[in-house]
């Protein structure tokens, strides 16, 4: 495949909720859901370099949670905790706000960073899922996938035994732990790059080795790239197609024995002409959620 440019159409916007907020995140929930959490302002980082857990001055949060064409928007006010994540969790029924930090103050106090609320904001829960996490997302069986940067593995904040020194996590929806990756093979995750999830499984691209691993059940598959540093990636359902984000660039690959190879270049146009540059991303599977301004643009590389 040659390099390719697709128009896309914005599939929704935002323009009237995002207004007066600040976004923080987009993610597909388990269900297709399209979420996606604002904030009135995000606070400064501590010495310039690490984002505060809570702080002094609360603030207000919106959630939208787009399903079916429908809109809902969950508004949490007075809030102190600086999230970084949301989507639905408990079947639809729920909803998780978490943190991607987490302070360890030792003697048993932990900042618990996860927070499972009902739509209508009453905190049903709260948990800790780790210091450091780069990625989440919820399984349709009702997991928790997590993949951390380096801090969270190797430890920061108080940490000295880090909940995600493995790299990546599987939590049950109480906090739990259900799985984490054990290392294989001398492979060994010191920072999770990118995360996906296909079905109930998920699949990461991590340094140093910058290989592929797809999970199943207790075992780890992995294969080789010439992709060295991807935030994001976009699996087709059989896994023969990987589209990686990377340097603001989006990679179609094809898995040939036991490596992914370039197969092309992919450039997205908006309605008029110009160049889809996404503030955020996120993918599921094989679809890709991008935000650009108030719009949302989806992609499935099954198409490509």
């Amino acid at each position: 495949m040659a390099d390719k440019t697709i128009p896309l159409q914005p599939v929704y916007s935002i323009t009237e909720e995002v207004t007066g907020f600040i976004p923080v995140s987009v993610a597909i929930g388990a269900q297709g859901e399209f979420c996606v959490l604002l904030t009135e302002h995000v606070p400064d980082y501590i010495d310039g370099m690490f984002p505060p857990t809570v702080t002094e001055e609360s603030r207000t949060y919106r959630g939208i949670v787009i399903r079916d064409g429908s809109k809902q928007i969950h508004d949490f006010p007075g809030e102190k905790w600086n999230y970084h994540f949301f989507e639905p969790i408990d079947d639809g029924e729920n909803l998780l706000l978490c943190s991607a930090r987490s302070h360890n103050y030792g003697n048993g106090k932990i900042e618990r960073n996860a927070r499972v609320c009902s739509t209508e904001g009453k905190t049903l829960r709260t948990f800790c899922l780790g210091d450091g996490i780069e990625h989440l997302s919820v399984t349709p069986d009702n997991h928790i996938w997590c993949g951390y940067f380096d801090e969270g593995v190797s430890g920061n904040f108080g940490w000295d035994d880090p909940l995600g020194k493995s790299g990546l996590v599987k939590w049950k929806a109480d906090g739990r732990i259900a799985w984490e990756y054990k290392e294989t093979g001398n492979r060994v995750i010191d920072d999770c790059y990118a995360m996906t999830v296909t079905g109930n499984e998920a699949v990461f691209h991590y340094y140093t080795d910058f290989d592929v691993g797809f999970t199943q059940d207790v075992e780890t598959a992995f294969y080789a790239t010439d992709i060295d540093g991807a935030y994001a990636m976009a699996v087709s359902k059989d896994g023969s197609h990987i589209l990686f984000s990377e340097d603001k660039h989006f990679f179609f690959t094809e898995r040939k024995g036991s490596r992914y190879v370039r197969r092309g270049r992919l450039e997205f146009r908006k309605p008029n002409g110009k160049k889809l540059s996404p503030r955020m991303i996120s993918t599921r599977g094989p679809r890709l959620l991008m935000m650009d301004g108030p719009d949302l643009y989806l992609y499935d590389i099954s198409a490509t």
